[in-house]
């Protein structure tokens, strides 16, 4: 019986620990691989410039907004800088310039990842703390 019980209780711990696995969402030191490799510059709120390659939104290769309550997605090979605004809650305001000169005002979440391989580590920085992103 307690031989029993002692197998019982290690294969339960057992498989506890097997799913904790996949709690910590992306893998430490790991950029979503995409499709087509981005070229961005970020800078964060604090003034700090980040030179990424392999960039993306919540490992996307657009730009997910809100324009006006209609959702739109732009290629970032389309934007030139993106400029970021006051956050109000789960929300940041932004300003997008095209490549071909039109300007939007959107919003997009104020937790979305933005992720990029700098050539000697993985990045990461939520949209709350970027201040902005030029695509050369």
């Amino acid at each position: 019986m307690k031989r029993g019980l002692i197998l019982l209780v290690t294969a339960a711990v057992a498989l506890v620990c097997m799913g904790m696995g996949g709690l910590g969402g992306q893998p430490e030191g790991a950029v979503p691989e995409t499709d087509i490799n981005i070229q961005a510059q970020v800078k964060d709120r604090v003034g700090a410039t980040t030179s990424l390659s392999q960039f993306s939104m919540d490992g996307q290769t657009f730009l997910a907004a809100l324009r006006g309550r209609g959702k739109l997605s732009i290629p970032f090979q389309q934007i030139d800088v993106i400029n970021f605004g006051e956050v109000k809650g789960d929300q940041v305001m932004v300003d997008v310039r095209l490549k071909s000169g039109e300007a939007l005002a959107l919003t997009i979440r104020s937790r979305a990842q933005f992720y990029g391989s700098t050539g000697f580590g993985a990045f990461q920085v939520t949209s709350r703390d970027v201040a902005s992103l030029d695509f050369p």
